[in-house]
């Protein structure tokens, strides 16, 4: 489990480039990576990295089927790992980008420079406009003391900061999710107490519907509730400018809507990845989970990041990240790493 907790956002203001004549590597991504007020440094990419995403160079139409890594041109790439690749000044993000961090000046060297005259270029570069609804754990437990207050309330309150700063650039949703001892019938669970769909300066929208204080829960239904947020989700989907992305911040271990209370947990951690890697391989849809306090065992926490993303449950193809808050900074700092790397 990594923990980069740089927090990266781009301008949208017009670049100008300097381009000069060389050989070039056939990579649109080996330019420069950005660098420490226009110091430069040497991008690299699925060739030049010393440990490449694995499936660099695969075909793709889309990010999700890359894996730390971006699709372009119909090739999962790459320019940086955690470990290598960008200059000081910026941070390798998920998707391997090197993303310039806050304050830092121009954006770098320009790749290759072999013989031949230069080129001034102008461009102007586009942001990813993702949509991020948060699920959001409403079980009895939530209660419990985080931090010198309940973790419900740490939560809300993470949550609608990042909201209020990024609901411009950012299509929000929020859904609420528990049942009531699985309900005695199934379509009484899961209960979304509280569901807001998708758009964009929608903290006013989130605000009116997501209590401050716990609104009062029972029991953990995540797989169901997973499956059935996707269902809503596709029923009406939301613009595909950027990624959709599923953030479950959970404080327990699932239940199944069949069994509330299950002893051992192995059916509803089968269920809960199961419906994790859904919506992956079904609906294009990533899920990141956020555990808020440590009673969720790493273990599962893993499966569940691995199953978010496209990778094996078992950890087989390698492993994604996952989140454990354990303090009301930690947990702000742990969705501001999640929702940067989506921008």
């Amino acid at each position: 489990m990594r923990s980069a907790l740089s927090i990266v956002f781009v301008g949208l203001g017009g670049l100008a480039l300097v381009a000069c004549g060389g050989s070039g590597s056939g990579d649109p991504y080996s330019g420069g990576n950005g660098g420490n007020g226009g110091s430069g440094g040497v991008a690299l990419n699925c060739g030049t990295l010393t440990d490449p995403p694995p499936d660099c160079q695969k075909s793709c139409t889309s990010d999700s089927q890359c894996e730390a890594s971006f699709c372009a041109n119909g090739s999962c790439l790459a320019q940086c790992t955690a470990e290598e690749g960008c200059a000081v000044g910026s941070t390798c993000n998920v998707s391997g980008r090197c993303i310039p961090d806050f304050g830092t000046g121009g954006m770098g060297g320009t790749g290759g420079t072999g013989g031949g005259g230069c080129q001034s270029v102008e461009v102007t570069p586009t942001r990813s406009i993702p949509n991020v609804m948060f699920l959001v754990d409403q079980s009895g437990s939530m209660t419990a003391n985080f931090g010198g207050q309940e973790r419900w309330t740490a939560a809300h309150s993470a949550i609608m900061d990042i909201v209020a700063e990024l609901d411009s650039i950012v299509r929000f949703g929020l859904t609420t999710y528990q049942s009531a001892d699985g309900g005695s019938t199934p379509a009484e669970c899961p209960i979304f107490d509280t569901q807001v769909d998708f758009a964009m300066s929608n903290f006013g929208g989130i605000n009116m519907s997501f209590p401050a204080s716990f609104p009062g829960g029972e029991d953990t239904p995540t797989g169901d509730s997973i499956d059935v947020l996707v269902d809503i989700i596709q029923a009406d989907p939301p613009p595909a400018e950027g990624p959709t992305i599923i953030v479950l911040a959970t404080d327990g271990e699932p239940d199944t809507c069949e069994t509330p209370d299950p002893n051992p947990t192995a059916e509803a951690h089968a269920e809960a990845v199961g419906a994790a890697q859904n919506a992956y391989q079904n609906a294009d849809i990533q899920t990141f989970i956020l555990s808020v306090g440590s009673d969720v065992s790493d273990a599962h926490l893993q499966e569940m990041a691995n199953a978010g993303t496209g990778l094996a449950p078992d950890g087989s193809q390698g492993d994604a990240d996952f989140w454990k808050a354990t303090t009301p900074q930690g947990l702000q700092d742990a969705f501001n790493t999640i929702i940067s790397a989506s921008i």
